[in-house]
């Protein structure tokens, strides 16, 4: 009873002329509980869901736990001071408890922007200071209009960080009349943003693909925190690749090399391993080139010469046979890639030019493409032989092939060699004056899980601004770099 003559006026309790044993009825009632169970009722199939819910259960039990210990309390659903983030909800239920029924609130203080105070009854919210009322009213029984009991809810996104007292008063009646509690006061401490997602990590790695020339071949990939998707091809976007999975359609030569995904959002970024798409070919040539076949070489070997005649073209090997696909360097030297046995064989030029008459060696009538290459071998086995060279002085001693002046640096200088396996198995790569470098994507040898029974051998791997460098076999017996050493320029 004494609560109760603390909080409210005395005149109004001379007005009510209520008999002493109504006045303690009044006293030993919980209308926490009553407002917070009726409010809990309305909002039940709100579109605010679980967090209003949670919100209505939290100052529920405050109610619960204080509506009979004498003493009139401001109880939240959330405790003060509260710790608030620009840009994460907020969702607080306030009641009072120990006292009557509370028909309408004064609030003032300052309100952290982004959120507002309302009734879940409905009526007008507040997001400054001023009267929160329940539209609607009636008569309490004792000649007075009374509003329904309204509870208010802080609710919405801060979006300025700072500290916010508000100050809360209850009152009996509509309009701020009749009882009255004490005034309480309430603090939200608002930080700057919310804590981003953590960098995203990928859980799902692409896979290497073969696909038949005209086919589809499909990377697929999966990374935490949410992130935005970029592909690339040997360094450079691919068209459309911005989401986990990437499909390329009606595979062709040009589409081969050595994919990978960039993963970002605002806490950092990531790459996922690299994978190779190779074309798989039951032909000799997919693509445009020349071909010269059943050449003698003066070693006893048969094979088939292609000079290639476009940017990219897959070959096949015939049974027996080496097969040789040549074309020009950036610093026009001639290429010559060979191989023999199982699998298709594709030559993808980065900044192709051509097909021109080569500027050192005296084949007028002989139009080579010009570019910096990646050589892809697909569908590989046991019996494969892998090699690049260049032709120069240090190869070909016969001065009739080069014009007056021509110098050479002995280097057949590429961008990688990539390799699959059906067996996991691989003869022999012979690279020995092959120098691999770029400025973007991968560089070197990529045969991950090869196992290589005869030579691995390569002049040097240099990666310079955005390139990598890689020099990824599953094992092999011997080896080398014949050349440099290793020395990367970025």
């Amino acid at each position: 009873m004494h609560s109760l003559l603390h909080l409210c006026r005395p005149r109004a309790l001379l007005r009510l002329k209520l008999p002493a044993v109504m006045l303690l009825t009044l006293l030993q009632r919980s209308p926490a509980v009553r407002v917070v169970g009726t409010l809990e009722q309305a909002v039940t199939g709100s579109p605010l869901g679980a967090v209003l819910r949670s919100t209505l259960a939290s100052a529920a039990s405050l109610g619960a736990l204080h509506s009979m210990a004498g003493a009139t309390v401001l109880e939240a659903s959330q405790p003060g001071p509260f710790s608030a983030s620009v840009g994460a909800t907020v969702a607080i239920g306030f009641t009072v408890t120990n006292t009557i029924n509370i028909a309408s609130w004064r609030v003032t203080g300052s309100f952290p922007p982004g959120l507002a105070l309302t009734a879940i009854q409905g009526g007008n919210p507040l997001t400054s200071a001023g009267v929160l009322q329940a539209p609607g009213g009636g008569d309490d029984g004792y000649g007075n209009v009374r509003a329904p009991t309204t509870t208010p809810l802080l609710i919405g996104t801060p979006t300025q960080p700072g500290t916010y007292t508000l100050s809360f008063q209850a009152w009996e009646l509509a309009n701020t009349s009749g009882l009255a509690s004490r005034v309480f006061d309430y603090t939200i401490n608002v930080a700057g943003s919310a804590q981003p997602a953590p960098a995203p990590a990928f859980t799902t790695q692409p896979s290497n693909q073969t696909a038949t020339a005209g086919a589809s071949a499909t990377f697929t990939a999966a990374a935490s925190g949410s992130p935005m998707f970029e592909w690339r091809r040997d360094g450079a976007a691919v068209a459309g690749g911005t989401t986990a999975s990437l499909t390329v359609a009606n595979v062709q030569p040009t589409n081969a090399g050595i994919y990978y995904a960039l993963v970002s959002n605002a806490a950092g970024s990531g790459r996922s391993q690299p994978a190779m798409l190779g074309v798989n070919s039951a032909v000799k040539l997919i693509g445009t080139g020349q071909e010269f076949p059943d050449i003698r070489a003066s070693n006893g070997n048969i094979y088939d010469q292609i000079l290639l005649g476009a940017a990219a073209a897959s070959v096949k090997a015939d049974l027996g046979q080496i097969l040789r696909i040549s074309f020009l360097d950036l610093n026009d030297d001639i290429v010559q890639v060979e191989f023999s046995g199982a699998g298709t064989l594709t030559i993808v030029l980065d900044g192709a030019t051509g097909p021109a008459a080569p500027l050192k060696y005296n084949q007028p009538t002989t139009p080579y493409m010009k570019g910096h290459a990646g050589i892809i071998l697909t569908g590989a086995n046991a019996t494969t032989n892998l090699t690049v060279f260049s032709v120069g002085r240090a190869i070909n001693t016969n001065e009739n092939l080069y014009l007056p002046g021509a110098a050479f640096d002995g280097f057949a200088d590429i961008a990688y060699i990539a390799i699959s396996s059906t067996d996991g198995q691989f003869a022999g790569l012979r690279a020995a004056n092959a120098n691999c470098f770029a400025l973007k994507g991968y560089t070197g040898i990529y045969a991950p899980g090869v196992q290589f029974s005869g030579p691995v051998f390569i002049s040097d791997i240099n990666a310079s601004d955005d390139a990598t460098p890689a020099l990824i076999i599953g094992g092999g017996n011997d080896v080398r770099i014949t050349g440099g050493d290793l020395f990367q320029a970025n």
